[in-house]
């Protein structure tokens, strides 16, 4: 199996920054699947969408580039 760069991450990467006993990567394809089959590590992941989503919300990057294009 071959990955481009930068689409497989160690699965899980815990939100604690702990190591896991047992990990190993994975493509975004595999997380993702794996989170809609409710894959019993995933609720500790990092990667977790609603973990990901709330971390935005909580620290919401600065909007540094702006369009050039007027708005109506």
């Amino acid at each position: 199996m071959s990955n481009k760069k930068g689409t497989a991450h160690v699965c899980p990467t815990r939100i604690d920054g702990e190591a896991s006993l047992f990990a190993h990567q994975v493509t975004r394809a595999q997380c993702q699947s794996r989170q809609r089959d409710c894959f019993h590590k995933c609720f500790t992941c990092a990667h977790n969408n609603a973990y990901a989503a709330a971390q935005r919300a909580a620290n919401p990057e600065p909007n540094a580039k702006r369009s050039k294009v007027a708005a109506r």
